[in-house]
């Protein structure tokens, strides 16, 4: 009787590891693919190499985010730049020909434009990052229960020897 007991236990901490092991190829997995994702945008731009590189888990927040930055990125820059237009002016009255003026306007709100791409992409990485530690500790838990489930799995299996050797005939060589 306390075999099939120890049978249904054994049987019922393997089960348990494979789903925690499941469990963590998983999260492992999500955290590849956020990591990838951060690496793509870490710049705050999205190349077309950064997009086929994507990983399809990412795709639609990464589509998102290029979406959010640039729009976030040109209200940023044109406040930024109606602050600063007073400067601007004095820059562009020591310029002789409009074309230098045109230049200088078109670099100076480039420039506030990527300043903001990069505020974007920062915010996004903090995001990330507190991604990234939620799965690692819930990782962590995870391998932790696995641990508790293998030694749980090594003392079954001990109990289910010694009542092997119980249940063992015992022959005396009588002659």
């Amino acid at each position: 009787m306390g075999l099939l007991v120890f049978l249904a236990r054994k049987h019922s901490v393997l089960s348990s590891i494979n789903d925690v092991e499941y469990k963590m190829t998983q999260l492992n997995r999500k955290l590849q693919d956020l990591q990838q994702y951060s690496a793509n945008i870490s710049d705050g731009k999205v190349s077309m190499s950064d997009m086929m590189n994507t990983p399809g888990s990412m795709f639609g927040r990464q589509m998102m985010f290029m979406q959010y930055s640039h729009n976030a990125s040109i209200m940023g820059a044109q406040q930024q730049y109606q602050m600063m237009q007073p400067m601007i002016q004095m820059q562009m009255q020591q310029m002789q020909d409009a074309n230098s003026q045109a230049m200088y306007q078109q670099w100076a709100f480039q420039n506030l434009y990527e300043q903001q791409r990069q505020q974007a992409a920062k915010q996004e990485e903090k995001l990330l990052n507190q991604q990234e530690k939620e799965i690692q500790q819930e990782i962590t838990k995870l391998q932790a229960q696995e641990k508790m489930l293998s030694n749980e799995l090594e003392a079954i299996k001990q109990a289910e020897n010694s009542a092997y050797e119980r249940l063992k005939p015992n022959y005396t060589g009588v002659g």
